[in-house]
Protein backbone atom coordinates (compact mmCIF):
# COMPACT_ATOMS: atom_id res chain seq x y z
CA UNK A 1 0.00 0.00 0.00
CA UNK A 2 2.98 2.34 0.77
CA UNK A 3 4.54 1.57 -2.39
CA UNK A 4 1.35 2.67 -3.83
CA UNK A 5 1.06 5.55 -2.35
CA UNK A 6 4.48 6.20 -3.22
CA UNK A 7 3.92 6.09 -7.04
CA UNK A 8 0.94 8.03 -6.87
CA UNK A 9 2.51 10.72 -5.74
CA UNK A 10 5.43 10.62 -7.87
CA UNK A 11 3.37 10.36 -10.85
CA UNK A 12 1.16 13.31 -9.19
CA UNK A 13 4.33 15.91 -9.00
CA UNK A 14 5.82 14.79 -12.18
CA UNK A 15 2.22 16.20 -13.90
CA UNK A 16 2.41 18.98 -11.93
CA UNK A 17 6.29 20.07 -13.02
CA UNK A 18 4.68 19.36 -16.85
CA UNK A 19 1.83 21.58 -16.52
CA UNK A 20 -0.71 20.48 -17.63
CA UNK A 21 -2.05 21.26 -21.36
CA UNK A 22 -3.62 23.17 -23.48
CA UNK A 23 -7.29 22.75 -24.07
CA UNK A 24 -7.29 23.87 -27.95
CA UNK A 25 -5.15 25.31 -30.50
CA UNK A 26 -5.11 27.09 -33.29
CA UNK A 27 -2.31 26.91 -36.28
CA UNK A 28 -2.26 30.77 -37.44
CA UNK A 29 1.34 30.52 -39.38
CA UNK A 30 3.06 27.91 -40.74
CA UNK A 31 6.66 28.79 -39.63
CA UNK A 32 6.41 30.38 -36.78
CA UNK A 33 6.46 34.24 -36.14
CA UNK A 34 8.76 37.51 -35.49
CA UNK A 35 5.69 38.87 -32.81
CA UNK A 36 2.37 39.05 -31.67
CA UNK A 37 -0.02 41.03 -29.48
CA UNK A 38 -3.74 39.76 -28.22
CA UNK A 39 -6.19 42.16 -27.72
CA UNK A 40 -6.77 42.50 -23.64
CA UNK A 41 -10.12 40.19 -23.94
CA UNK A 42 -8.27 37.60 -25.77
CA UNK A 43 -10.50 37.55 -28.72
CA UNK A 44 -7.96 39.37 -31.36
CA UNK A 45 -4.52 38.47 -32.71
CA UNK A 46 -2.38 40.44 -34.47
CA UNK A 47 0.70 38.41 -35.60
CA UNK A 48 3.96 39.18 -37.37
CA UNK A 49 4.74 35.81 -39.10
CA UNK A 50 8.20 34.45 -40.64
CA UNK A 51 6.40 33.99 -44.18
CA UNK A 52 3.30 35.27 -44.79
CA UNK A 53 3.83 39.52 -43.04
CA UNK A 54 1.29 40.74 -40.76
CA UNK A 55 -2.08 39.64 -40.21
CA UNK A 56 -5.36 40.51 -38.09
CA UNK A 57 -7.25 37.59 -36.32
CA UNK A 58 -10.27 36.51 -34.97
CA UNK A 59 -9.29 33.94 -32.94
CA UNK A 60 -12.36 31.50 -31.87
CA UNK A 61 -13.98 31.92 -35.75
CA UNK A 62 -10.30 30.61 -36.81
CA UNK A 63 -10.81 34.02 -38.83
CA UNK A 64 -7.75 36.13 -41.07
CA UNK A 65 -9.44 39.42 -40.82
CA UNK A 66 -7.04 41.58 -42.27
CA UNK A 67 -3.40 41.06 -43.95
CA UNK A 68 -1.16 44.24 -42.65
CA UNK A 69 1.83 44.69 -45.06
CA UNK A 70 3.61 48.18 -45.08
CA UNK A 71 4.35 48.01 -49.06
CA UNK A 72 1.81 46.66 -51.85
CA UNK A 73 2.77 43.22 -53.00
CA UNK A 74 5.05 43.07 -50.57
CA UNK A 75 5.35 40.76 -47.23
CA UNK A 76 6.63 42.94 -44.06
CA UNK A 77 8.77 41.59 -41.36
CA UNK A 78 6.56 42.83 -38.18
CA UNK A 79 8.69 43.12 -35.26
CA UNK A 80 6.76 44.71 -32.88
CA UNK A 81 2.99 45.34 -32.19
CA UNK A 82 0.03 46.53 -30.31
CA UNK A 83 -3.38 46.25 -29.93
CA UNK A 84 -5.01 49.60 -28.09
CA UNK A 85 -7.24 48.66 -24.99
CA UNK A 86 -10.79 49.31 -26.33
CA UNK A 87 -9.70 47.18 -29.22
CA UNK A 88 -10.13 49.77 -31.91
CA UNK A 89 -6.61 50.37 -33.14
CA UNK A 90 -3.62 48.30 -33.82
CA UNK A 91 0.02 49.63 -34.82
CA UNK A 92 2.52 47.75 -36.34
CA UNK A 93 6.60 47.90 -37.18
CA UNK A 94 9.02 46.79 -39.12
CA UNK A 95 12.11 48.12 -37.23
CA UNK A 96 11.33 51.78 -38.09
CA UNK A 97 8.38 52.03 -39.80
CA UNK A 98 5.39 52.55 -38.27
CA UNK A 99 1.85 51.68 -39.06
CA UNK A 100 -1.23 52.82 -37.24
CA UNK A 101 -4.52 50.68 -38.54
CA UNK A 102 -8.25 50.53 -38.04
CA UNK A 103 -9.19 46.95 -36.34
CA UNK A 104 -12.67 47.36 -36.96
CA UNK A 105 -12.32 48.15 -40.95
CA UNK A 106 -8.62 46.90 -41.56
CA UNK A 107 -7.51 50.78 -42.99
CA UNK A 108 -4.09 52.10 -42.55
CA UNK A 109 -4.41 55.52 -40.97
CA UNK A 110 -1.15 56.74 -41.17
CA UNK A 111 2.51 55.58 -41.59
CA UNK A 112 5.65 56.98 -40.18
CA UNK A 113 9.17 56.52 -39.36
CA UNK A 114 10.24 56.33 -36.16
CA UNK A 115 13.57 57.85 -34.79
CA UNK A 116 15.14 54.38 -34.43
CA UNK A 117 14.82 50.78 -34.65
CA UNK A 118 11.48 50.08 -32.71
CA UNK A 119 12.15 46.87 -30.46
CA UNK A 120 8.39 47.00 -28.59
CA UNK A 121 5.39 49.27 -28.39
CA UNK A 122 1.83 50.06 -27.14
CA UNK A 123 -1.16 52.20 -27.74
CA UNK A 124 -3.35 54.33 -26.52
CA UNK A 125 -7.37 54.01 -26.98
CA UNK A 126 -7.70 57.19 -29.24
CA UNK A 127 -4.82 55.82 -31.09
CA UNK A 128 -2.91 59.12 -31.47
CA UNK A 129 -0.02 57.86 -29.24
CA UNK A 130 2.64 54.84 -29.07
CA UNK A 131 5.16 54.27 -26.42
CA UNK A 132 8.21 52.63 -28.33
CA UNK A 133 11.33 50.97 -27.04
CA UNK A 134 14.12 51.93 -29.19
CA UNK A 135 17.39 50.95 -30.02
CA UNK A 136 18.29 54.38 -29.60
CA UNK A 137 18.76 54.09 -25.31
CA UNK A 138 15.46 55.56 -24.79
CA UNK A 139 11.55 55.19 -24.90
CA UNK A 140 9.62 57.32 -27.02
CA UNK A 141 6.06 58.82 -26.76
CA UNK A 142 5.18 59.12 -30.40
CA UNK A 143 2.40 61.09 -31.84
CA UNK A 144 1.49 57.88 -34.47
CA UNK A 145 -1.58 60.78 -36.04
CA UNK A 146 0.52 64.29 -36.60
CA UNK A 147 3.56 62.48 -36.25
CA UNK A 148 6.70 63.13 -33.88
CA UNK A 149 7.76 62.57 -30.35
CA UNK A 150 6.12 64.14 -27.82
CA UNK A 151 8.62 62.48 -24.31
CA UNK A 152 11.92 61.31 -24.49
CA UNK A 153 11.98 58.84 -21.37
CA UNK A 154 16.12 57.66 -21.39
CA UNK A 155 17.49 54.72 -20.25
CA UNK A 156 21.31 53.23 -21.00
CA UNK A 157 20.90 50.49 -22.96
CA UNK A 158 18.42 49.33 -25.82
CA UNK A 159 14.76 49.58 -24.63
CA UNK A 160 13.54 45.96 -24.93
CA UNK A 161 9.91 46.47 -23.37
CA UNK A 162 7.48 48.80 -22.20
CA UNK A 163 3.88 49.39 -21.17
CA UNK A 164 0.87 52.39 -20.69
CA UNK A 165 -1.61 52.45 -18.30
CA UNK A 166 -5.14 52.62 -19.81
CA UNK A 167 -5.66 56.50 -19.30
CA UNK A 168 -2.07 56.83 -20.38
CA UNK A 169 -0.90 58.67 -16.75
CA UNK A 170 2.02 56.48 -16.14
CA UNK A 171 4.37 54.11 -18.11
CA UNK A 172 6.91 51.54 -17.44
CA UNK A 173 9.78 50.50 -19.68
CA UNK A 174 12.83 48.37 -19.29
CA UNK A 175 16.07 47.65 -20.70
CA UNK A 176 19.24 46.25 -21.41
CA UNK A 177 20.77 48.33 -18.73
CA UNK A 178 18.73 46.03 -16.20
CA UNK A 179 17.02 49.67 -15.28
CA UNK A 180 12.91 49.39 -14.75
CA UNK A 181 11.87 52.89 -15.05
CA UNK A 182 8.26 54.23 -13.99
CA UNK A 183 7.23 57.43 -15.97
CA UNK A 184 4.45 60.38 -15.31
CA UNK A 185 3.44 60.64 -19.09
CA UNK A 186 2.02 64.59 -18.46
CA UNK A 187 4.97 65.82 -17.37
CA UNK A 188 7.94 62.88 -18.41
CA UNK A 189 9.27 63.17 -14.85
CA UNK A 190 10.56 59.77 -13.59
CA UNK A 191 8.49 58.49 -11.00
CA UNK A 192 10.51 55.25 -9.34
CA UNK A 193 13.23 53.22 -11.02
CA UNK A 194 14.55 49.88 -9.54
CA UNK A 195 17.86 48.03 -10.98
CA UNK A 196 17.54 44.07 -11.32
CA UNK A 197 20.34 42.06 -11.84
CA UNK A 198 20.42 41.31 -15.50
CA UNK A 199 18.36 42.78 -18.67
CA UNK A 200 15.23 43.36 -18.78
CA UNK A 201 13.01 41.55 -20.08
CA UNK A 202 9.34 42.21 -19.80
CA UNK A 203 7.53 44.86 -18.22
CA UNK A 204 3.78 45.02 -17.35
CA UNK A 205 1.35 47.42 -15.55
CA UNK A 206 -2.66 46.80 -14.35
CA UNK A 207 -5.17 48.45 -16.47
CA UNK A 208 -5.61 50.85 -14.09
CA UNK A 209 -1.99 51.65 -13.29
CA UNK A 210 -2.10 50.92 -9.79
CA UNK A 211 0.60 47.56 -10.28
CA UNK A 212 3.68 47.34 -11.81
CA UNK A 213 5.75 43.86 -13.22
CA UNK A 214 9.03 43.59 -14.47
CA UNK A 215 11.14 40.62 -14.95
CA UNK A 216 15.04 40.15 -15.87
CA UNK A 217 16.79 37.72 -18.05
CA UNK A 218 17.17 34.61 -14.93
CA UNK A 219 16.62 37.12 -12.51
CA UNK A 220 14.39 39.26 -10.49
CA UNK A 221 10.45 38.87 -11.27
CA UNK A 222 8.87 41.66 -9.01
CA UNK A 223 5.11 43.06 -8.47
CA UNK A 224 5.37 46.78 -7.06
CA UNK A 225 2.52 48.76 -6.16
CA UNK A 226 2.90 52.02 -8.19
CA UNK A 227 1.15 53.98 -6.00
CA UNK A 228 3.89 53.91 -3.21
CA UNK A 229 7.07 52.20 -5.10
CA UNK A 230 6.84 49.79 -2.21
CA UNK A 231 7.71 45.69 -3.60
CA UNK A 232 4.45 43.75 -2.57
CA UNK A 233 6.16 40.50 -3.74
CA UNK A 234 8.74 38.54 -5.86
CA UNK A 235 7.85 35.46 -7.81
CA UNK A 236 9.35 32.50 -7.37
CA UNK A 237 11.94 31.33 -10.46
CA UNK A 238 10.26 28.93 -12.89
CA UNK A 239 11.34 27.39 -16.41
CA UNK A 240 13.47 29.79 -18.90
CA UNK A 241 12.92 33.09 -18.25
CA UNK A 242 9.55 35.55 -18.40
CA UNK A 243 9.01 37.29 -21.92
CA UNK A 244 5.17 38.21 -21.69
CA UNK A 245 2.76 39.30 -19.10
CA UNK A 246 -0.67 40.88 -18.87
CA UNK A 247 -2.57 41.73 -15.35
CA UNK A 248 -6.68 40.92 -15.45
CA UNK A 249 -9.03 44.05 -15.45
CA UNK A 250 -9.32 44.24 -11.44
CA UNK A 251 -5.54 44.22 -11.26
CA UNK A 252 -5.27 41.34 -8.83
CA UNK A 253 -4.26 38.48 -10.98
CA UNK A 254 -1.07 38.34 -13.66
CA UNK A 255 -0.84 36.13 -16.49
CA UNK A 256 3.12 35.33 -17.55
CA UNK A 257 4.34 33.26 -20.43
CA UNK A 258 8.48 32.19 -20.26
CA UNK A 259 10.73 31.46 -23.23
CA UNK A 260 10.33 27.52 -22.24
CA UNK A 261 6.80 27.13 -23.13
CA UNK A 262 5.02 28.04 -19.44
CA UNK A 263 2.47 29.96 -18.87
CA UNK A 264 1.36 30.88 -15.05
CA UNK A 265 -1.26 32.52 -13.56
CA UNK A 266 -0.63 34.51 -10.24
CA UNK A 267 -1.89 36.04 -6.91
CA UNK A 268 -0.81 39.66 -7.44
CA UNK A 269 -0.91 39.72 -3.09
CA UNK A 270 0.45 36.59 -2.83
CA UNK A 271 2.77 35.44 -5.55
CA UNK A 272 1.15 32.41 -5.09
CA UNK A 273 1.34 30.28 -8.48
CA UNK A 274 -2.58 29.40 -9.11
CA UNK A 275 -2.71 27.87 -12.68
CA UNK A 276 0.13 26.01 -14.90
CA UNK A 277 0.02 25.38 -18.38
CA UNK A 278 3.01 23.57 -20.71
CA UNK A 279 2.76 25.01 -24.27
CA UNK A 280 2.99 21.58 -26.89
CA UNK A 281 5.97 22.39 -29.39
CA UNK A 282 4.72 22.40 -33.03
CA UNK A 283 7.72 19.22 -33.39
CA UNK A 284 9.28 17.61 -30.48
CA UNK A 285 12.05 16.71 -32.48
CA UNK A 286 12.82 19.89 -33.38
CA UNK A 287 12.23 21.59 -30.11
CA UNK A 288 10.90 20.50 -26.66
CA UNK A 289 9.75 24.72 -26.19
CA UNK A 290 7.98 27.20 -27.69
CA UNK A 291 8.33 30.77 -26.49
CA UNK A 292 5.50 32.49 -25.17
CA UNK A 293 4.75 35.92 -26.85
CA UNK A 294 2.16 37.03 -25.73
CA UNK A 295 -0.75 36.29 -22.94
CA UNK A 296 -4.57 37.40 -22.32
CA UNK A 297 -7.50 37.01 -20.31
CA UNK A 298 -10.41 35.49 -22.06
CA UNK A 299 -13.59 35.61 -19.88
CA UNK A 300 -12.68 32.62 -17.33
CA UNK A 301 -10.52 30.91 -19.81
CA UNK A 302 -6.77 32.19 -20.67
CA UNK A 303 -5.36 32.69 -23.90
CA UNK A 304 -1.69 32.74 -25.28
CA UNK A 305 0.19 32.54 -28.11
CA UNK A 306 4.17 30.93 -29.05
CA UNK A 307 6.73 32.06 -31.61
CA UNK A 308 6.05 28.74 -33.31
CA UNK A 309 2.91 30.65 -35.03
CA UNK A 310 0.24 28.37 -32.58
CA UNK A 311 -2.14 30.39 -30.26
CA UNK A 312 -3.86 28.09 -27.07
CA UNK A 313 -6.91 28.15 -25.53
CA UNK A 314 -6.17 27.25 -21.44
CA UNK A 315 -8.23 26.09 -19.14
Amino acid sequence: MKVYLLVLSVLFLMACSRGAPPEKQWEMAARGAYSASLSVDGKFLLLGSVHHGGSYWQIDEFERLYNWNHEANKLSGIVASAISDNGKFATTSDHRKIVLWNAKTGEAFWLWEAPADIRAMDLSNDGQFALLGLESYEAVLFDIKNGGVELRLTHEGIVQTVDMSTDMSIAMSGGDDSWVKVWDLQSGKELFSWQLLNQIKVVAISQDGRYGFASSHRGESNIWDLTTGNLITQLPKVGGHFQSARFNKSGKKLLTGTSSGQVHLWDVATGEMKEYWQLAPRNSWVSKNTQVLDVAFNEKQYKAVGANGITYLLK
